[in-house]
């Protein structure tokens, strides 16, 4: 009998080899379809917030129970990076690309990001790290909180950490420091991404969806929660949270011990730092700063983010018309956490094809801020230093021709632009009407803000109003827009040099009073905060009055 030759032999076992290959191939395709099938059907069962399902909490959970902290259960590195006058919390894992990760708030932390970006450091270096002010990192105000201190801290961390170049990611409220770094120091961007991020854009994702899904119970639940006394802010974060609370910005429904986190870790800051940091942003006007940007920049949106309205995503990359804009069908507020598979992924294909940014399309850039900047101080100025117009002065006269005729008794009621609503303010301190106050200063229903109607901030104004002039009103020459906000300037001096302006936003179809402030140049986050607030005041009495007594 013939013996096969050797050939033969390796070429039996090589095609045996290969058929191994291949059989063990299509069993771990056929397995990670099975995976990808109980990943997909893990989801399905989870709560999300659009199954409108109510939960009410019996009473008040008034002990927040304890979760472990997710770093402490992964092997990454921990540092506290001395800046300079500051030290800032950081960690790192992974190598390649550097990727720095800006956190929202204000006055969040780095420990949202945990541990949904340990995927991203099989493809770049990950660098975590909370914001001066916020979480394990200093608290040290310095000249003060702002927007621009953080551009400059996170600045100062990436010649501390010995880096060229980076990728800066901004998610939610640090968007907002994300685009600033971006204007500020293009030469050391080598990406930007935005995630759900603030806009930098005034009004224009308002209003918020935010209690779309929250049930006019658990509104009522929430509302009881906030009047309870003897709760600390954490505590009634957690009932909030365990009330429905939770779909103002989550697709899923945490788990009890993930709220527990959130509560614990990721909302940590120093006191009044939310509310600094918040009017600080309010303060950014972006609109125009990205139309030239050579800067490759990506731009991640959840569809279901109820922070914004529908037409957030498109009015942002609009600003940003170079960018790539990825939605992502079954995502909230963080499409990291909510879609992670494809997140990372589109996230991986951005930064390894990363390209190299001509030294002269920077410089081009660089020139055109100049001009912008340039052009948002004379934005600013406009009205002010504008030649008053005949439409303009006769509405002043009118103001003032009325403002007497309402101080000598007569009543008033106006609120289709913002000088009628601010007779209509004056008529009601004038005349003590606190239903008229509540129509044109909502605020005034919220216990907190109960002493805008008190005896002494009545004689206060109308003090104030005897002695002032209008000097400057804003002529609408079309409909206002809902979260329209605009000013109108005042003077308590013989010269009339303009002291004091009173804003107005423009809020379910009437313009309503957003407070006063004698930083005529920056009167609009105070208005945006009161916009906010005035707007959730108004939705909570229509559900209501729609469900009825």
């Amino acid at each position: 009998m013939k013996r096969p030759s050797k050939f033969t032999l390796w070429y039996k076992v090589a095609v045996v080899m290969i058929l191994l290959c291949l059989l063990c191939g299509a069993r771990d395709f056929h397995g990670q379809e099975r995976d990808q099938e109980r990943d997909e059907q893990r989801r399905k069962k989870r709560e999300r917030a659009m199954d409108r399902i109510v939960h009410i909490e019996e009473g008040i959970v008034w002990t927040i129970p304890s979760a472990p902290r997710l770093c402490d259960e992964l092997d990454i590195q921990r540092d506290r990076v001395d800046i300079g006058g500051c030290t800032l919390y950081c960690e790192q894992e992974g190598e390649g690309t550097p990727l720095v990760l800006v956190h929202g708030g204000p006055g969040a932390t780095h420990h949202h990001f945990h541990p949904h970006f340990s995927r991203a450091a099989a493809f770049a270096r990950v660098i975590y790290y909370d914001q001066r002010g916020c979480g394990l990192s200093d608290y040290k105000p310095g000249d003060g909180y702002t927007v621009d201190q953080s551009v400059d801290d996170l600045e100062r961390l990436r010649q501390a950490l010995d880096i060229d170049q980076w990728v800066v990611l901004g998610h939610s409220y640090g968007g907002i420091p994300a685009q600033c770094y971006a204007i500020k120091y293009p030469e050391n961007l080598k990406g930007l991404v935005l995630v759900c991020a603030s806009t930098g854009l005034h009004g224009q994702s308002l209003p918020s969806r935010a209690r779309d899904f929250i049930s006019q119970r658990e509104r009522e639940k929430i509302a009881e929660i906030r009047t309870t006394p003897g709760l600390s802010t954490a505590q009634m974060v957690y009932n909030n949270l365990l009330n429905g609370d939770w779909k103002r910005q989550s697709y899923y429904k945490p788990s009890r011990e993930r709220m527990a986190q959130m509560i614990r870790y990721e909302w940590v800051h120093d006191s009044n730092f939310n509310s600094t940091m918040s009017e600080s942003a309010a303060e950014v006007d972006l609109e125009g700063a990205f139309i030239r940007c050579p800067i490759p920049t990506l731009i991640l949106e959840g569809k279901w983010d109820m922070s914004w309205n529908t037409g957030k995503p498109a009015r942002f990359h609009g600003n940003h018309p170079k960018a790539k804009l990825v939605v992502f069908a079954d995502s909230g507020h963080s499409a990291f956490e909510d879609e992670p598979k494809l997140f990372f992924n589109t996230l991986k294909d951005f930064i390894i094809d990363l390209p190299h940014v001509p030294a002269e399309e920077l410089e081009q850039w660089k020139g055109y801020l100049v001009t912008w900047r340039q052009k948002q101080q004379e934005k600013k100025a406009s009205l002010l230093g504008a030649e008053i117009s005949p439409g303009e002065a006769q509405a002043i006269e009118y103001f003032e021709k009325t403002k007497w005729e309402i101080l000598r008794g007569q009543a008033f009621s106006d609120q289709s632009t913002p000088p009628h609503a601010f007779l209509t303010l004056i008529s009601a301190y004038c005349h003590k009407d606190p239903n008229a106050l509540e129509q044109i200063l909502p605020l005034v229903k919220r216990q907190q803000f109960k002493k805008l109607s008190s005896p002494q901030v009545r004689t206060k104004m109308l003090d104030f109003v005897q002695v002032s002039t209008v000097c400057r009103i804003p002529v609408y020459s079309g409909s206002p827009k809902e979260s329209d906000v605009c000013a109108v300037y005042t003077s308590a001096s013989p010269d009339k040099e303009i002291d004091q302006a009173f804003s107005f936003c423009f809020v379910e179809g009437a313009w309503r009073f957003a407070g006063s402030t004698s930083d005529i140049y920056n009167w609009i986050p105070q208005a945006r905060q009161v916009e906010a607030m005035t707007r959730s005041i108004l939705e909570l009495e229509q559900e209501e009055a729609k469900d009825g007594p």
